[in-house]
């Protein structure tokens, strides 16, 4: 049964919404699903209501991609076009994405990046990464001032996919440029030192120690490295994966407040911060038999992940309800995964189809937001 929904967004807002998507579709194939676009100030409504990241919807087909359709909103593409993002890029006057997390953090950084630059003969980028189980100390300390590069030393870091990378990119939009900085920082903590302040032991180290210090890896990356290029925007991806393991419930809140803090003393409040959650993990795909449902905190690792996002809402509640602040969420990803088993590759990451829908999604809805006013 087709259902015939009316928008509820204002008329300019419609109209508005039409000169970048074209005609607003009204039509839905599946009950209940509103029609209005898909913004940041929504889902800020419907975390009011709910208490939470909001959840129902539905996978969908068009066109052989699929696509997933919540329902309190709605998108207009399966995969947002280039052309959308870069005008909705410059009209925000964005010009530095900032994404963190594990080395799925990095995989939507990659959607992203491919969504850009791949469909756009326009682009002309290049790229700069770092690899491997140390974090390499070059790519960092290059954007450090030499007092505190001179004390920078690494550490062996649990994570083989996690890669920090840096891909600069520019692009012409009615024959004027535009310069765009896309970048993903490894993080397979919350908080780490893999990344650290090492002090010689002489006796004016405690001098060089009140000018210079960073207690954990992303102290040190917050304060230094994005000392004098802050991002407009900042993808957050709490590396829920690896903390499942290391990280108690009971620890995990002052965890990720003691984070939050960091990121409020050393990015200024133009930068708009989106926490995303985690995704769950498919016990069926386990490459290893040791752990096939293994239990942490007597919990399977996508019971446990569901209530760390949990508790991540409920840190993160009286700031994503501000209206006019800087902080967002998103959908339940637990929620939307929920039925996709089948593109699991190892239980824990997912097929590419998998990342450049969330991200399709994720840009849709910031764009409407930008085009709409509706943060």
């Amino acid at each position: 049964m087709v259902l015939v929904l009316l928008s509820m967004v204002g008329k300019e807002s419609v109209d508005a919404w039409e000169n970048f998507h074209g005609a607003l579709p009204i039509q839905m194939t599946f009950e209940n699903v509103s029609s209005e676009p898909c913004t940041f100030a929504l889902l800020r409504d419907a975390y009011k209501r709910q208490g939470y990241f909001p959840r129902g919807g539905k996978w969908l087909m068009r066109e052989d991609v699929p696509y997933f359709q919540p329902q309190i909103c709605k998108f207009r593409y399966p995969r947002v076009s280039n052309s959308f993002m870069t005008k909705c890029i410059s009209k925000a006057n964005v010009s530095y994405v900032l994404t963190m997390g594990d080395s799925t953090g990095g995989m939507y950084s990659d959607a992203l990046r491919r969504t850009l630059t791949i469909k756009s003969k326009r682009f002309i980028s290049e790229e700069q990464k770092e690899d491997g189980f140390l974090p390499d100390k070059d790519y960092f300390t290059r954007e450090m001032p030499d007092e505190v590069a001179q004390y920078v030393t690494t550490k062996f870091r649990f994570c083989k996919g996690c890669a920090s990378k840096l891909h600069r990119a520019k692009f012409y939009i009615e024959n004027s440029l535009n310069f765009l900085n896309i970048e993903h920082i490894a993080q397979t903590m919350i908080l780490d030192d893999s990344l650290q302040l090492t002090f010689p032991s002489y006796k004016g180290a405690a001098k060089v120690m009140d000018k210079v210090w960073a207690i954990t890896t992303q102290e040190l990356i917050l304060r230094y490295y994005l000392k004098d290029k802050h991002p407009d925007v900042f993808l957050i991806f709490l590396p829920f994966v690896h903390a499942k393991g290391n990280i108690r419930l009971s620890r995990l809140p002052m965890e990720i407040k003691y984070f939050k803090g960091l990121v409020e003393e050393y990015l200024p409040n133009t930068t708009k911060l989106f926490y995303i959650t985690s995704y769950g993990e498919f016990e069926k795909e386990r490459k290893s038999s040791e752990w096939y449902k293994h239990l942490f905190e007597g919990m399977l690792a996508r019971d446990k992940i569901d209530k760390m996002n949990r508790i991540l809402y409920d840190v993160l509640e009286d700031d994503l309800l501000k209206r006019d602040g800087r902080y967002f969420g998103f959908f339940d990803l637990i929620d939307i995964s929920e039925d996709r088993g089948n593109w699991s590759t190892d239980s824990v990451h997912m097929e590419v189809v998998w990342y450049e829908s969330i991200m399709s999604m994720f840009w849709e809805t910031y764009c409407n937001s930008v085009l709409l006013n509706m943060f």
